[in-house]
């Protein structure tokens, strides 16, 4: 790529991420530039937008995935990625199909474009190459605290099941995804700090998904295709939930030796979390104290201490977890040779233990609010809730701290 195109390049990534208002650094960073060309290429981003009029026309039909654009400029574009600056287009998920230019007599130009949102098939190998050669995690590593000896070493696991984080709730007045992140930090951080008040904490497991995401693709539907009632797109809620995980894991690994985060997919998210579950990985890939069990396999199974802890979302009979992971070639053998065994899943949004042939089984409940669908079938009015289970390493569970909305 010649040093133009690098250029026209970095003013079009520049221009869609200059709104995040981020230091001089962190955009030099993000592109790969030193600080000196970045007050270069927002210059020119500048100048760019100074030539475009006020007066910009845009029309965007998300059932067809289409979007058209018109803007008055002195300058008439002359590449894709000169009309992207100009028309705000975001050359990752959209293509430029058509253009028209007209000169006015004014010595403006009118120019139009037409655009389609990018289908699985425009996506070549190369481009997926390009982006993980990109790729840069600005992610630091943090230390973990210091032991104390006057407190009690025990493992924990963090549940915060079936979040939802768009779901529409008919119960109360809905808001913003962000302030819905804000409920799921709080009871997070309230839970882990009750325990740390009083236990010295080893190695914390953390599941996510359990339907972390309430929809799974772009028509706002589940993993199965059906519609759902969101208050935020499919990508503000990938990137708000992203986010929000990335926070989570950063304080989880400041109050404790280890973390594992161990992939639930549910029956609304299965690939979306697959997805969250990779790009966390990649994020926190250099640090060697947060670990990863994410396949795409439904059945998860770890170890803590003298327990075995089977994971699944719970959508089946739950009664028949106990033998699956019993005979399981994964997770047999673990499973046999530990003192004490549990299951945990979620998916039902209420609290309930049981115990089958000595296998505790746990199902989490939910902080989610009532949707549409839950009021008609009258699945209401659980306990919205999340919880910590502590672990001793030699006696197995020995408590558990709950917080509720």
């Amino acid at each position: 790529m010649d040093s133009i195109s690098k250029d026209l390049e970095n003013i079009a990534k520049l221009s869609k991420i200059l709104k995040w208002k981020k230091s001089r650094k962190f955009y030099a960073n993000r592109l790969g530039v030193s600080e000196n060309k970045l007050k270069e290429l927002k210059k020119q981003v500048k100048g760019f937008k100074k030539e475009t009029s006020k007066e910009v026309v845009k029309k965007e039909n998300f059932l067809k995935g289409t979007l058209e654009s018109i803007v008055t400029v002195s300058t008439e574009p002359n590449s894709h990625k000169e009309l992207a600056i100009v028309h705000n287009v975001d050359l990752d998920k959209f293509t430029i199909t058509n253009y028209w230019s007209k000169l006015q007599p004014t010595g403006k130009f009118t120019s139009s474009i037409f655009c389609r949102r990018k289908q699985k098939g425009d996506y070549s190998e190369e481009d997926f190459v390009n982006f993980l050669k990109k790729y840069k995690s600005n992610y630091k590593s943090v230390k973990p605290p210091k032991p104390n000896s006057e407190k009690e070493i025990v493992d924990l696991e963090l549940s915060i099941s079936d979040f939802h984080l768009a779901k529409k709730y008919v119960s109360e007045k809905n808001t913003n995804v962000k302030k819905r992140a804000e409920v799921f930090t709080k009871i997070a951080e309230r839970l882990i700090e009750k325990t740390i008040k009083i236990y010295d904490i080893d190695t914390i497991m953390f599941p996510i998904s359990n339907d972390f995401f309430h929809t799974d693709n772009y028509w706002n539907q589940t993993t199965n295709g059906t519609p759902q009632d969101t208050i935020a797109e499919y990508d503000e809620e990938y990137e708000v939930g992203f986010d929000l995980l990335v926070n989570t894991i950063s304080y989880l690994k400041e109050r404790c030796q280890n973390v594992v985060v161990v992939l639930v997919q549910g029956n609304h998210d299965k690939t979306k979390s697959f997805y969250l579950a990779h790009g966390l990985s990649v994020y926190f890939a250099q640090e060697g104290n947060i670990s990863f069990i994410r396949d795409s396999n439904p059945v998860k199974g770890v170890t803590l201490g003298n327990t075995f802890i089977g994971y699944h979302h719970g959508n089946c009979k739950i009664e028949d977890l106990p033998l699956l992971f019993a005979t399981s070639p994964e997770h047999s053998i673990k499973f046999g040779t530990s003192k004490f065994r549990e299951v945990h899943t979620g998916d039902k949004h209420h609290y309930m233990a049981k115990e089958v042939k000595g296998v505790r089984v746990q199902q989490m409940p939910s902080l989610s609010g009532a949707d549409k669908w839950h009021r008609e079938k009258n699945f209401i009015n659980n306990v919205r809730a999340a919880l910590v289970l502590i672990y001793d390493k030699e006696k197995g569970k020995s408590g558990e701290f709950e917080e509720r909305i």
